[in-house]
């Protein structure tokens, strides 16, 4: 059983493709996806041999071994340019996600991409739509006192812009509302409540203070 975030990344996951999980971790959500007739088949990939020696192990366990594939390596450098209909990268910092698109931007313009930063969402957000890719949904997501987005993006080629607000919050999230989303931005005043009572700086204060109004 997927975690509530994993849940939520998978819901994503169209029916039928292929799918190259970067950062797969312990396979968990390959083999969730492919158990359940989601995923034909799938790349389990990881920078790291030990946890990549797990999934594998659970793999085979789940008696997946012919559906999903463990690679090892860095970023989208494991998987050929359309081997993927599909790609998740989760769990890591909104630059590193960026980053790694960048590095393996042949194989993620040919993809549907499904993101989803532990930090940093703004910029991946602005990223993201100056380098062709449309930003198509987002879902906000409550384990016990975190918040996590959900990011579905594939590559159009043409720019697109919201407003630092919408880039802030999340276009589609501000839309969907919710009482996750309500909780999240009290969560939010919080943190800056905090931040301003610590600094000194003008500028910074007054750029506190205008996301701060954008949260009312």
């Amino acid at each position: 059983m997927l975690s509530p975030r994993l849940q939520t990344v998978a819901n994503f996951i169209p029916k039928g493709v292929v799918l190259a999980d970067i950062g797969t971790d312990h396979a968990y959500l390959a083999i969730e996806v492919v158990s359940q007739g989601i995923c034909k088949y799938a790349f389990a990939c990881d920078l790291h041999p030990s946890p990549l020696k797990i999934a594998k192990k659970n793999i085979e366990t789940a008696g997946l071994s012919d559906k999903i594939e463990t690679r090892l390596g860095d970023g989208l450098s494991v998987i050929k340019p359309s081997e993927a209909d599909c790609i998740v990268i989760a769990g890591m910092g909104g630059m590193r996600i960026w980053n790694i698109i960048l590095e393996g931007i042949a194989q993620a313009c040919v993809a549907k991409l499904i993101l989803q930063p532990q930090h940093d969402v703004v910029l991946l957000r602005k990223n993201l739509h100056s380098s062709g890719f449309e930003i198509i949904d987002e879902v906000l997501i409550r384990e016990k006192d975190h918040f996590y987005v959900v990011i579905s993006s594939e590559y159009t080629g043409d720019k697109y812009s919201w407003s630092e607000r919408e880039y802030f919050l999340g276009k589609y999230l501000i839309e969907k509302g919710g009482n996750d989303f309500n909780a999240f931005l009290q969560n939010e005043r919080n943190k800056i409540n905090a931040y301003i009572s610590q600094i000194n700086d003008d500028n910074a204060l007054a750029n506190a203070r205008m996301r701060w109004e954008w949260l009312v």
